[in-house]
């Protein structure tokens, strides 16, 4: 339902849509995986998190109660957080 209430998959085939995004930050969320900063990278490509223009209905449309729109929020301001890292301190991003 996410995906059809989503404007910004519809118009953008490349998008990767909201409940992708929400699942990777699911495994995010779960002490026993390491894969964090892969899917940071992935996501951060384009059709990532960067296409969502925060619109917000893939939240309002989710029979589940999850927060795709809140999920993409949050992987930009991780990006935006590790962008500024690599920026001030170069060596300590890697």
């Amino acid at each position: 339902l996410c995906y059809s209430a989503c404007p910004i998959y519809g118009l953008e085939g490349s998008f990767i849509g909201p409940a992708a995004i929400a699942l990777a930050q699911r495994y995010n969320r779960d002490s026993r995986d390491h894969g964090a900063a892969e899917r940071m990278d992935i996501l951060s490509e384009r059709g990532g998190i960067w296409e969502c223009t925060f619109v917000g209905e893939c939240t309002k449309a989710c029979p589940k109660h999850v927060d795709p729109a809140g999920a993409i929020q949050q992987y930009k301001l991780a990006g935006l957080q590790q962008w500024f890292k690599g920026l001030l301190m170069p060596k300590a991003a890697r």
